[in-house]
């Protein structure tokens, strides 16, 4: 009996040692809720430094410049956009030659040819705030590059003109810096004229082609320094001085003035340019613009107006008038043009343009040379341009515009002028006074 009562004793003593041997070899409470604590720690700091990472970002800024990066503050503000434009032409004169088949006619008027026009990457921030800079930079590859690139004069004999009609050209458009001084934009590159209604680029003009006053009354694009600012709400102004007429580098050691008073309020839009420097008018760039430098005084002034009743119709008229030195004594060779077109929505996506232009070159000053280039040892003393353009634009999807375009050119001048070429016509000379040109365009914009 006491043998049993012993066992029975060991036995609990046995049992009550299994658990807590078990509980020394283990970690104590204690240690379990620290253990906890600190998961829970390194889980929130994980948390944290995700929640940071993700607020870099968002849908629209991307990464967040107040971060301190030196490549942020730099891409804050960028705008990023341009357009693709391609075409095909066709002359009814059937010239034997496709280029220079419309000797009044710049870009995109090439005869029974498909052509790549443009290809345009426009990148800047504009200086908005005072105190702020910005820049401009605009490319542009295509046809339209290679044209542009000719209208520069050559610098040391080096001639500008090679390979045109090739569309392996590129041609820096604008490139300049902007400062913002106490609400005074100063601008100082390359950028692009302040004279004329149209621009250069396809996309931001109604019509497909440009008219004769964009292609021979007014220059394209300058190189100097540019400021402007405002006098109120309405009223606009630019003042600058640029090395001459289509000039990217100074040819010639001559400068010219440029400005430009604008008002606008409501409907309506009125600007006054002037152009007052220098010009070389004795040369001619293959796609028929003036170019080049030599000292000869030249002055223009250009006026726009333009009525926009409502979101679906506008109206402009642009003026220009000016002069240009040829050197020969006892002359005054003066120019004149008037351009009217209008605009009217039809539909949401279908609009249709008109334009009518005349212009008149009193001594060849502007296009004298030209008919020179097209009819060897003609008499260009007084020369008069008629032109009337319709165009028809359908919006097929967010940022793809079809354009077709009809676009008739009659010259007449004292002498027997022929400035068009026909299928009868070798290459270098004219056959006919007018000129039908039938344009299709398809042209994709984007921002």
């Amino acid at each position: 009996m006491m043998a049993h009562r012993h066992a029975l004793i060991l036995a609990l003593l046995a049992a009550a040692a299994v658990p807590a041997v078990a509980w020394a070899e283990g970690p104590s409470l204690e240690d379990r809720v620290t253990a906890l604590e600190d998961e829970l720690r390194e889980s929130r700091a994980l948390i944290r430094a995700q929640r940071e990472v993700m607020e870099k970002y968002d849908d629209k800024q991307g990464i967040d410049v107040s971060q301190g990066s030196t490549v942020d503050p730099f891409l804050q503000g960028i705008t990023i956009g341009g357009h693709v434009a391609a075409s095909y032409g066709y002359s009814f004169n059937n010239p034997e030659v496709n280029s220079f088949s419309n000797t009044l006619c710049a870009f995109q008027c090439n005869h029974n040819e498909l052509s790549l026009d443009a290809a345009k990457l426009e990148i800047g921030r504009p200086a908005t705030e005072p105190g702020s800079v910005g820049f401009q930079f605009d490319l542009l590859f295509g046809q339209n590059a290679n044209i542009q690139g000719s209208l520069a004069p050559a610098v040391d004999g080096n001639s500008t003109l090679a390979g045109v009609g090739s569309d392996q050209e590129i041609f820096l458009q604008q490139a300049f810096a902007t400062y913002n001084m106490d609400g005074i934009e100063l601008k100082l590159g390359k950028f692009e004229t302040l004279l004329g209604y149209e621009l250069f680029d396809t996309d931001a003009n109604a019509n497909i082609t440009q008219g004769v006053l964009f292609t021979f009354a007014i220059p394209a694009f300058h190189t100097g320094l540019l400021a402007g600012g405002r006098f109120n709400e309405e009223l606009s102004w630019n003042a600058g001085f640029v090395n001459g007429f289509n000039n990217t580098r100074e040819n010639g050691d001559a400068k010219a003035f440029m400005g430009r008073l604008g008002y606008a309020s409501g409907p309506l839009l009125v600007a006054f340019s002037s152009f007052i420097g220098t010009l070389g008018e004795t040369k001619m760039s293959s796609s028929g613009q003036i170019v080049g430098d030599n000292k000869r005084d030249t002055q223009i002034y250009d006026l726009i107006v333009e009525v926009k009743p409502s979101d679906t119709w506008k109206a402009w008229v642009n003026l220009d008038l000016g002069r240009t030195d040829n050197g020969l004594p006892g002359t005054d060779p003066t120019f004149f043009g008037a351009a009217l077109g209008t605009k009217m929505q039809l539909t949401d996506k279908l609009y249709l343009a008109l334009r009518g232009e005349y212009m008149n070159d009193d001594q060849g000053s502007r296009l004298g040379p030209l008919g020179t280039l097209i009819n060897a040892g003609g008499d260009f003393d007084e020369i008069d341009v008629y032109t009337a353009t319709a165009t028809l634009g359908y919006q097929l999807g967010p940022g793809l515009l079809a354009r077709i375009e009809y676009r008739r050119d009659d010259v007449d001048c004292d002498s027997d002028c022929k400035f068009f070429p026909d299928a009868n016509s070798p290459p270098g000379d004219g056959g006919e006074d007018t000129n039908d040109l039938a344009v299709f365009e398809l042209v994709y914009s984007f921002d």
